[in-house]
């Protein structure tokens, strides 16, 4: 079985997450120490001014994800599969399942690029919930690691053992592992067949019983795509979008369609059981 994910490779397609051995507790708290640190830098007289490099401070690292993001999309078209990141608006139409569940969950999220719905499931994540978010890019999970997950809302999380950045081959996951909730950022729609077939294979062994997938395709997308491809990229279209279709026809039990987003997006949820 090909490895799935985002990195595309001679006999398949990865899909790696993030053991990391380094102490993500020690790193929030020494960021946290740095913050209040800067912060007491830019107290001066005027609370303005402390306030004004704040702003600006978010709004670099926010052009700097943007930024990445899009490097990454130019050097690995079909790894990455978007231009810039997820919206918020899609963030919450895509954990939506989750945030309504009521019960400690345990939560997976599969490519999850610089982070936004990442970010959102931190404001939504509950004190018994746990969280693996895994990312194959090496730029995108230090964002990750460096600008995310040190965030205080995943602080005592982390601190527990509760969230984790993965970057192993699925199959390297536990056994034992299984998620009620299984987010995929990947482009599928950008895989051969059988990579799309690997994902979803993973997904349904993953999945715990009555177990929800949530994942996102432009809108569109495949249709312009079998339009406008020739040759076998037309054909390998064609299959892919005959496998998603016929998933869709028998699994789909919710659709979003979230046109804030670029580009606009159906966010979909399958339930397999």
């Amino acid at each position: 079985m090909p490895q799935i994910g985002r990195r595309p490779r001679r006999g398949g397609v990865w899909l790696t997450y993030d053991y990391n051995g380094f102490d993500m507790a020690a790193h929030t708290n020494g960021h946290a120490k740095r913050h209040r640190h800067s912060l007491k830098q830019g107290d001066g007289r005027n609370g303005e001014s402390g306030n004004g490099v704040a702003v600006a401070a978010k709004l670099k690292t926010a052009i700097g994800h943007r930024w990445e993001f899009l490097t990454n999309y130019l050097r690995h078209p079909t790894r990455v599969g978007a231009i810039a990141p997820s919206s918020q608006a899609l963030a919450e139409a895509i954990t939506e399942p989750y945030r309504n569940h009521g019960k400690p969950s345990k939560v997976l999220e599969i490519g999850a690029g610089t982070g936004p719905v990442t970010r959102y499931l931190g404001t939504v994540f509950g004190p018994k919930d746990r969280l693996d978010v895994c990312e194959i890019s090496s730029e995108l999970s230090d964002i990750l690691e460096r600008d995310v997950l040190t965030a205080p809302s995943f602080a005592r999380g982390i601190a527990e053992g509760r969230v984790r950045l993965l970057r192993v081959p699925a199959q390297q996951i536990p056994a034992d592992q299984s998620y009620d909730f299984i987010i995929c950022g990947l482009p599928l729609t950008a895989f051969p067949l059988q990579d799309v077939k690997d994902v979803f294979a993973f997904i349904r062994k993953a999945l715990a019983p009555d177990g929800v997938m949530s994942y996102f395709e432009y809108i569109g997308f495949r249709r312009t795509s079998r339009a406008l491809a020739l040759g076998r990229r037309r054909d390998r279209i064609r299959e892919v979008h005959a496998y998603l279709s016929r998933n869709i026809r028998e699994h789909q039990f919710d659709r979003r369609s979230i046109y804030q987003n670029l580009p606009p997006a159906h966010v979909r949820h399958l339930r397999f059981d």
